[in-house]
């Protein structure tokens, strides 16, 4: 018998519990700000379509992405920060650290938007196919956060989907626009 091993959980964590709890973390930090997700997924979305229709390559397209959503973050902290000043005559970086990590999500929701461009910018995928992919991850995750908002007001599925629609909806103007003026 061996001592000092507990058999229902082995000593060290594998590699694959730890990406699983990465991925855990990092979809709990998502829908913990689901307004904030949708927020970079709009902005990410209206990014590429709009690069895009300059004829954008993979490569300035993910550059002009990522630097639009580092804005946009950066300015929604700001402002939430100059937000909390009122109600405390003291600086507190814990409120700057909590609200970087907060609205964090608006960056990391269109990760995989920009996973696509950049298989697109190293030549794993076409260009166009990169972007098209790109513009479908936008359409798809708006589709599902709403979903995802309507269930946590307590929607029925039926109209929790038809949510999903309506904010899939926004990400395909955007698509079409692209495409009208592509």
């Amino acid at each position: 018998m061996m001592t000092g091993v507990n058999p229902q959980r082995p000593p060290g964590r594998s590699s694959g519990s730890r990406r699983s709890g990465a991925l855990s973390r990092w979809l709990a930090r998502l829908t913990a700000n689901p307004s904030g997700a949708v927020y970079g997924t709009i902005i990410s979305t209206a990014v590429i379509a709009a690069a895009s229709v300059h004829n954008g390559t993979p490569e300035q397209i993910l550059a002009a992405n990522v630097l639009t959503l580092l804005v946009f973050w950066l300015a929604h902290v700001y402002s939430e920060v100059l937000e909390h000043r009122p109600r405390t005559s003291e600086f507190h970086f814990r409120v700057v650290r909590a609200t970087m990590a907060n609205e964090l999500a608006m960056v990391e929701a269109p990760a995989l938007s920009i996973l696509f461009l950049l298989l697109g910018a190293l030549g794993v995928l076409g260009d166009r196919f990169a972007i098209i992919l790109a513009l479908a991850n936008g359409v798809a995750q708006l589709l599902v956060w709403g979903v995802v908002v309507a269930r946590r007001l307590g929607y029925s599925w039926p109209a929790s989907l038809a949510s999903g629609a309506v904010d899939a909806s926004f990400g395909l103007v955007i698509v079409v626009l692209e495409a009208w003026l592509h």
